[in-house]
């Protein structure tokens, strides 16, 4: 850094970057080598957008621990300045130096955050810490106008601190779902139990139909933690302590599936926040064999498919392995040589715990002619079909066969 520091040469850099459309990494690179410090810009999740650290590798594995500090001091950011008013740089003084913090708002949102780190040995004494914070500022509002040329995408305008943790839950590339919670205890007082997990997925993708619907979303329900990814919403929702709270969220989901032409997968309620990634995988399991097996609907809660969820792992390992496997097939055959339905037929009376009532009216067919196909089905098995044991092992293998059919 020169020995007379000029806060206009600061503007004067970040105007001549923004007139000859230069890029964040530039602008980035040059307030760092006039001011003498350390630069790293990350988006609200914590991900590298742009470094000045010419020497570190910032995606290595060896970053856990920094990436841990970035969020922090992000978390740090959000905490001292009012969410709807963000204000200027915050000044955060540690043991290897001082850091200026600062959010970068695109279209009135905050979409990342710019950390400039003031080492005292290699910069000038004309320096202060107000001037870093000014510089900071200067910055940010660079980078933002710039992630706004060239259209960096505002997702939604839920709250940063709520997109921040469902990022941490549900983007797959923050590979440690609960590090953010484990990095600051402040997301306790957020994240509150019960919960539930939904994931939905737009039948026909529309980029600006699924933003919507994220803002409709963050709208109605204040506790729901949003992540987008793809065609798909990823929510947590939270502080759901009574079934009256469950039957509103799955009301909301209703509407908007009914809306914006969504498809859900949606888990019971619990307790630790943990599960939330084992819930995130069987809800969306229970999206994706709903959406085979009945097209019809619109919601497919997780514990509905649980067998299904169950055997869909175990199903590579135990392949064509299975119990009943000839006498299946025997029915299978059946079907295709007179036209009958008797495989439908029995794999329904399995899943409906074998109620006549209940599968003949799952199936539109009389109660008699439910106990006639019945009757034709233990004579084609060779087996007694409500025999418990029997009953369990032919339900497992039918799904296992299912399973292996859509792999």
């Amino acid at each position: 850094m020169k020995d007379e520091f000029n806060i206009n040469v600061c503007y004067k850099k970040v105007f001549e970057l923004l007139r000859s459309e230069g890029t964040i990494g530039n602008m980035v690179y040059g307030i760092a080598e006039y001011t003498g410090t350390r630069i790293v810009v990350v988006d609200i999740g914590g991900k590298i957008l742009s470094t000045s650290y010419e020497d570190s590798d910032m995606e290595s594995s060896v970053c856990k621990k920094r990436r841990g500090m970035l969020l922090r001091l992000a978390a740090r950011c959000i905490e001292e300045q009012k969410e709807e008013f963000p204000g200027n740089s915050i000044l955060v003084e540690e043991n290897e130096g001082i850091k200026s913090v600062n959010r970068i708002v695109v279209k009135g949102n905050t979409e990342g955050f710019c950390i400039m780190e003031f080492i005292s040995d290699k910069a000038s004494e004309c320096i202060t810490k107000e001037m870093i914070c000014q510089v900071n500022d200067i910055l940010c509002q660079g980078v933002g106008l710039l992630m706004e040329r060239y259209g960096h995408r505002v997702t939604y305008h839920a709250s940063t601190l709520r997109r921040m943790i469902a990022r941490s839950f549900f983007d797959e590339e923050a590979k440690n779902g609960m590090e953010i919670k484990e990095i600051c205890s402040m997301y306790d007082t957020y994240v509150r139990p019960d919960f539930i997990v939904a994931v939905l997925e737009m039948g026909d993708y529309n980029l600006l139909r699924l933003q919507k619907a994220a803002n409709h979303l963050a709208d109605t329900y204040a506790d729901a933690y949003i992540c987008m990814k793809g065609s798909r919403l990823y929510t947590l929702f939270s502080g759901v302590h009574a079934k009256c709270a469950e039957k509103t969220i799955y009301s909301i989901l209703e509407m908007l599936c009914d809306e914006y032409g969504f498809f859900c997968g949606m888990s019971e309620s619990f307790e630790d926040i943990d599960l939330v990634g084992n819930k995130r995988f069987m809800t969306v399991k229970a999206l994706e064999m709903g959406r085979i097996s009945e097209p019809e609907r619109k919601i497919y809660m997780e514990y509905d498919y649980y067998i299904q969820t169950v055997c869909s792992c175990a199903v590579s390992y135990i392949g064509r392995a299975r119990y009943h496997e000839k006498e299946l097939l025997s029915l299978k055959n059946e079907d295709h040589m007179k036209g009958t339905d008797f495989y439908r037929t029995l794999k329904e009376y399995l899943l409906h715990g074998n109620n006549v009532s209940m599968t003949s009216k799952k199936l539109f067919i009389h109660r008699n002619t439910m106990i006639y196909r019945l009757g034709k089905i233990n004579e084609i098995l060779g087996v007694d079909i409500n025999d418990p044991a029997v009953s369990k092992r032919l339900m497992i293998s039918i799904i296992l066969q299912e399973q292996e059919w859509t792999k």
